[in-house]
């Protein structure tokens, strides 16, 4: 967890983790279209020509907010403006609450994970076509 601060904003950065837990990010499809809504992709977001639909969502159904998907690569616990990604949570409606998978802390131990695995794949291939 770390926190940020300058003249123009205050945010509390967490990790992926309880973020998820504090803000509870609707990932299911089937409850968003349950819901009445139309998310595209596999985890529930909505594209910038759905957030009219979204804030009247919110409208009428105070314990739904949006959290934002920014160009930056973060999470934002709040609605912004002209960006492209868009979701649906029912947790804390803090504003300040961010994930930033670039300063997370195991980021590099997913990283490091994945690239070797990914490095191992090639290995394996050539010993299945070995005689």
């Amino acid at each position: 967890m770390a926190a940020v601060a300058n003249q123009n904003r205050v945010e509390l950065t967490l990790d992926g983790d309880i973020f998820n837990r504090l803000v509870n990010i609707i990932i299911d499809n089937e409850e968003l279209k349950w819901l009445g809504l139309e998310p595209f992709g596999q985890i529930g977001s909505f594209r910038h020509k759905d957030v009219a639909t979204l804030l009247a969502f919110c409208i009428d159904h105070l314990e739904y907010h949006i959290v934002t998907y920014t160009s930056g690569d973060r999470y934002v616990n709040r609605y912004v403006p002209d960006e492209s990604i868009y979701m649906l949570a029912t947790g804390d409606k803090n504003p300040y609450i961010v994930f930033n998978p670039w300063i997370s802390p195991r980021r590099y131990l997913i990283e490091e994970e994945v690239f070797s695995k990914l490095g191992c794949e090639p290995d394996q291939i050539k010993r299945r076509h070995k005689s």
